[in-house]
This record gives C-alpha cells, sequence and structure tokens, in this order.
C-alpha cells in the first residue's frame, strides 16, 4: 500500500537506494506467519517439537544475518534482531533436527527410556520363544505390534489353543492377534511407561516453550522486520532487473524517458514517456488518434506516481520528478453495470464525482472524458469540470477527441494541450503544447475502409473543424521540425564545446611540458653557476675563467627569453625565432602551426614563434 505521507515515503526510498549502493543481494524467509504465537500460545500450554525445530533454525538464520553484515554498511537492518542463542542451544540439547527428543534431554526421560527397552527386550525374547514352540497354529512367523501392544498372528482354528487376550482381527478373518498371557503384566508396565514417557516428553516441551513465550513479543517484532526486509529487497530486486530510478519528490511533474513496466514486458521497443507540468498549468488535455497512446500516458503516470509512493524506484530516467499526491483517481475504461442499473455515462459521472469530493491535492485520470454522451452537452460539462478542477488546484491529465474541449483549453492560461503524434500512423510520441487532430478518418483509410466511403467522410465533416484540424498539423509538423533544428544545433555545439576542451586541454599539457623543460635547465644552470663561484673562488678573477662566466650567463638568459610559446590565431602574422622572419600562419594541425614565409612553409611549434607587436605589423 502506499505511504500516508512523502516524509515515509522518502524514507523508504533511501533504504531501497542504501542497499543499491551496498551492492547487496540477499535472500529472506519467515517460516511462520504474524501473529501465528499470539494465536498459537493463547491457546496451547506448549509447541510441538516441529514447531520448535522451525523456531530454531530460523533464529539461527537470523544471528547469521547479523552476524554476516555486522561490518556492512546495511548492519543497522540486521542489528535489531533479537538474540535467541541461548534458547537455541536448550533445543539442540534436547531436540533433534528429526523432531525426536534426546534420551539425554532430562535424567528421568532416559530412566523411563532405559526400563521401556530393557521391557520390550523381554517381551520379544519370550514372544520368540513362543512362535519357535509352536510354530504350526501362527501365520507368520513374526511379532506385530497393534495399537501400542505387542500380539502373535495366530490362525483363527487355533485361537483357542493359546491363552491370552484378543485384540484384533484381520481383513480376511483368518488371522487372530493375540497378545499371549505370559507377558500380559510386561505389557500392562510397557504401557505405564509409555505414559510416564508422553508426560516427561510434554514437561520438556511446556519448558522450551516457556523460553519461547518469554520472547515470544521480541519474536513477533523479528517476524514483521524479516517480513519488512523482505519486501525491501523485492524492491530493490525490482530496481535492479528494471533499471528504475529513484523519484524526486517535487512540486512540479517531469518525467523522462518513463515508461509502463507493463508494457516493456510486452514490447520490446516501447516509446519512453516525457511530460512535464508545472504549477502554473497543472490541467493537462491529451489528444490524438485512437490506438495512439493516450490512455498509455494516463496509465503510466498513475502508475509511477503510485510506485513512488509505495516506496518504488520507479522505470524512468534519473532527475524524474513526481509530486506526492494524497490521492490519485481514475476514470478509465467502461465502467457500465448492469447489477447498480448504472449507465456507461452514469458510471463515468460517478468516478468523476468521487475526484471531485476528494483532496485538493489529487492527481485525476480521466479517459475521454464525456465522451458518453452529446457533443454539445458533453463538451459544455467537461469545460465546467475542468473548471472546477482548476480552481481546487487538482492535478488533471484527460484524453479527448472534442474539438470544442481542445480550443476552450488552448485559450487557457492554467491548462495545457497535447497529443500523440500521427504521422502516416501513430508514433506514440507525446508532443507537449500543441493539441493533435484525431485522424480518424485518415486511420479507417490505412485499415482498409474503401475509398469512396472515405470521400464521402470527408464530405460530411465540419469545414471549420476541418480547417482546425489542418491548423494543429502544421503547428505539429512545425514544433517537431524546431525540435530537430534545437537537438542539431544542441548536438553541434556540444562538438565544438568538446573540440574547444581537447585544445585547451593540449595547450595545457604543452605548456606543463615546456615548464618541466626550463626547470630542468634552471637546475642544471644553479649546479654550473654554484661551480662558477667555487672556481672563482679559489683562482681567483682570471680573465679566461671570466669569459668563460660571462658567456655561460649570456648563453642561459639567451635560452630563457627566447622559450616563450605563443598560440596564434589562423592567419595571423607571426616572427619565427631561429628564422628570425615573419610570416602569415596559414593552417594548424595536432599543436603545430603551418607559416608561410614568401611562399616556402614551414612547419614550427609554439615555442618557436612570437607575436607581432604593433610597430612590426605597422612596417
Amino acid at each position: 500500500m502506499p505511504f500516508s505521507s512523502q516524509d515515509e515515503a522518502q524514507s523508504e526510498l533511501d533504504r531501497v537506494y542504501t542497499i543499491i549502493k551496498s551492492g547487496e543481494s540477499i535472500s529472506l524467509y519467515c517460516p511462520i506467519e504474524p501473529g501465528f504465537l499470539d494465536n498459537q500460545l493463547s491457546t496451547r500450554q506448549y509447541l510441538s517439537s516441529d514447531e520448535l525445530i522451525t523456531l530454531k533454525n530460523w533464529f539461527k538464520f537470523l544471528y547469521d544475518l547479523k552476524k554476516k553484515y555486522a561490518s556492512s554498511m546495511i548492519k543497522p537492518y540486521f542489528n535489531k534482531f533479537g538474540d535467541y542463542q541461548q534458547t537455541v542451544k536448550v533445543i539442540e540439547d534436547k531436540i533433534d533436527d528429526s523432531g525426536e527428543i534426546y534420551d539425554k534431554a532430562s535424567h528421568d526421560l532416559a530412566a523411563i527410556r532405559k526400563q521401556k527397552k530393557k521391557l520390550n527386550s523381554e517381551v520379544k525374547k519370550i514372544l520368540n520363544a513362543i512362535l519357535i514352540d509352536r510354530q504350526t497354529i501362527f501365520s507368520a512367523s513374526n511379532i506385530v505390534e497393534r495399537d501400542g501392544r505387542f500380539v502373535l498372528p495366530v490362525l483363527r482354528n487355533f485361537k483357542n489353543d493359546i491363552k491370552g487376550i484378543v485384540h484384533a482381527y484381520s481383513n480376511t478373518g483368518e488371522t487372530v492377534f493375540v497378545e499371549p498371557v505370559e507377558i500380559t503384566d510386561l505389557g500392562a508396565r510397557l504401557r505405564e511407561l509409555d505414559g510416564l514417557e508422553k508426560d516427561e516428553i510434554e514437561r520438556i516441551l511446556k519448558e522450551i516453550t516457556c523460553l519461547i513465550r518469554s520472547d515470544q513479543a521480541r519474536i513477533e517484532t523479528d517476524i514483521n522486520t524479516i517480513l519488512d526486509l523482505d519486501m525491501l529487497y523485492a524492491k530493490v530486486q525490482y530496481a535492479r532487473e528494471s533499471n528504475s530510478n529513484m523519484p524526486l519528490f517535487k512540486d512540479n511533474m517531469n518525467i523522462i524517458n518513463g515508461y509502463h513496466p507493463v508494457l516493456k514486458k510486452l514490447i520490446n521497443d516501447v516509446v519512453s514517456l516525457n511530460l512535464q507540468l508545472n504549477g502554473s498549468r497543472k490541467i493537462l488535455l491529451i489528444s490524438g488518434p485512437n490506438a495512439g497512446g493516450k490512455t498509455i500516458v494516463l496509465k503510466t503516470t498513475g502508475l509511477l506516481v503510485l510506485m513512488a509512493k509505495c516506496g518504488l524506484f520507479v522505470p524512468a530516467d534519473e532527475g524524474t520528478t513526481l509530486p506526492f499526491y494524497n490521492e490519485v483517481y481514475a476514470d478509465i475504461g467502461d465502467e457500465q453495470s448492469i447489477e447498480s442499473s448504472l449507465s456507461t455515462f452514469a458510471a463515468h459521472i460517478k468516478q468523476i464525482k468521487g475526484s471531485l469530493d476528494g483532496s485538493q491535492n489529487s492527481l485525476v485520470l480521466l479517459d475521454e472524458l464525456m465522451s458518453q454522451t452529446s457533443v454539445e452537452e458533453g463538451s459544455a460539462l467537461a469545460i465546467a469540470i475542468l473548471e472546477h478542477y482548476a480552481k481546487r488546484g487538482n492535478t488533471v491529465l484527460a484524453t479527448t477527441h472534442n474539438e470544442d474541449l481542445k480550443i476552450f483549453v488552448s485559450r487557457r492560461q492554467d491548462m495545457i494541450n497535447g497529443g500523440m503524434e500521427f504521422t502516416d500512423r501513430p508514433t506514440y510520441r507525446f508532443i507537449p503544447g500543441i493539441p493533435q487532430p484525431s485522424n480518424a478518418i485518415k486511420l479507417a483509410k490505412s485499415l482498409g475502409i474503401t475509398e469512396p466511403i472515405i470521400q464521402h467522410a470527408i464530405d460530411q465533416l465540419d469545414k471549420d473543424k476541418m480547417s482546425v484540424n489542418i491548423l494543429f498539423e502544421d503547428l505539429s509538423r512545425e514544433l517537431k521540425a524546431v525540435k530537430e533544428e534545437k537537438n542539431r544545433l544542441s548536438n553541434l555545439i556540444n562538438e565544438y564545446e568538446k573540440k574547444l576542451n581537447t585544445l585547451n586541454q593540449r595547450k595545457k599539457e604543452e605548456l606543463s611540458s615546456l615548464q618541466e623543460k626550463y626547470r630542468r635547465e634552471l637546475i642544471i644552470s644553479k649546479r654550473s653557476i654554484e661551480k662558477l663561484i667555487k672556481e672563482l673562488k679559489k683562482a681567483g678573477p682570471k680573465p679566461e675563467v671570466v669569459h668563460d662566466a660571462r658567456m655561460f650567463f649570456e648563453e642561459k638568459i639567451k635560452i630563457k627569453e627566447d622559450i616563450a610559446p605563443y598560440y596564434p590565431e589562423m592567419n595571423e602574422m607571426v616572427r619565427v625565432r631561429q628564422l628570425k622572419r615573419t610570416g602569415q600562419v596559414v593552417e594548424m594541425h595536432q599543436g603545430k602551426y603551418k607559416v608561410s614565409l614568401d611562399n616556402i612553409f614551414y612547419w614550427v611549434g609554439p615555442e618557436d614563434i612570437e607575436k607581432m607587436n604593433q610597430q612590426c605589423l605597422e612596417k
């Protein structure tokens, strides 16, 4: 069910995002339903051994979860589980995995079973001796157990030949099952021990159940927690499998490349929905051809809104924003009811009335608004209903084929037209801002209606409305052309920005390389200077040493002054340093410049050229 507040829904979306970010995939299970312990322990003194084993295994599962994710970013989801290790140990010490109570479960149980084992051995020894001694009177040479008693299968004709108690007959009546008198007392003692064993097992089960009862509230809480986590991980798994994204709760609706998830399962190449509504225009009238996708727009929008309210990621691109509506109303399909004596029109009116009486912060989806009655009255009602929604501040998506309604909406500042594109066929693309013609005649023609009928239908059309439809088609084509040109220009801008970024990066790399080169030169120069200083101090100012020093400094200073890279523009006049000549830049390629010097071309780098000053240019 949807959450009742935006904060609750956002909290759930944040939980889904946290687990997706962690990359964890977890399989969870819960063997009992919520309220099971509360119901059972209110009417029963103890749980069965099988039920206790089921709980023990689940307690161990919870412990393993806490241990496994103790250092994970999602550990807060598992730290809240109770600690049942002491109860697990008690159950494991007293009950095996098949549900049988161990002999060691208590001193008394061990003693009782020891006595039973001894008596069973004595009884079987006596019965086997009787079987061997009088083989001819038995139908089989084995001891039989009936209703917890050991008996022998005596042939009916010999039932009086053996003293004892008859407990049963075979289906054919040919065999009589007799408990010989020799074991009567022993059998009675065995049955007494059976009762004692049963009482002791019940006492042990009550003892363990008391441990469960002391943690009853904690266990019920953990059952609800694990079910909550199971639902949470189902949401995570859905988001991963459907490549869904977290919706953003905002006042304005902006669905980016959204789609109906059920439609996606049926059709691989689903046309995505892009729909934007702002606060000033919250009523959208959708027109277009039959089978063009109008109803799918309503269903997709409503479903995405409800998915977000449930804390589900939605099948739409990142950046999709959806308002948190208190209620979502939908009048989609034919709600005609024979039992309730409702016509199609009456059923629609009933649905619309519910939305008019509901919350102002609601989303209303109306399919084929007022198309179930006459055009004149239907138009009047539709206009009045849309105006009322506008005054209330409801967000409304309505579909129509009504031309009067399209014109009405186009004149309103608080409403907007939109439609499903139709070229030579429906494209299922939603076009905002411009209503779309129904194109019923074109569609009928494409489906095989003959030309005479088509032409006769065209002749019957209102010429003014035909002109409006033609205008809508022209506007739609122009809008499409503008959008295509806008996309083309946007692509060109992106391309040039990439090239500019590449060029700037290249300049940056070249400058960095030159700086590194100068740094190395300065280091070498520094070492040479230090060496000269030492020699001067040692030898004194000899003429040859002074000459060497002067030549060194002239050379190094010249290198530093000459190495200053310059990046000219195309057709700019520059000076080539090495040649000491002026030329024009005629081409650029991979950071090099082609300079024309009296029709002789040189490829040089930015460090080999310098900018011409104004005086040089004037000369």
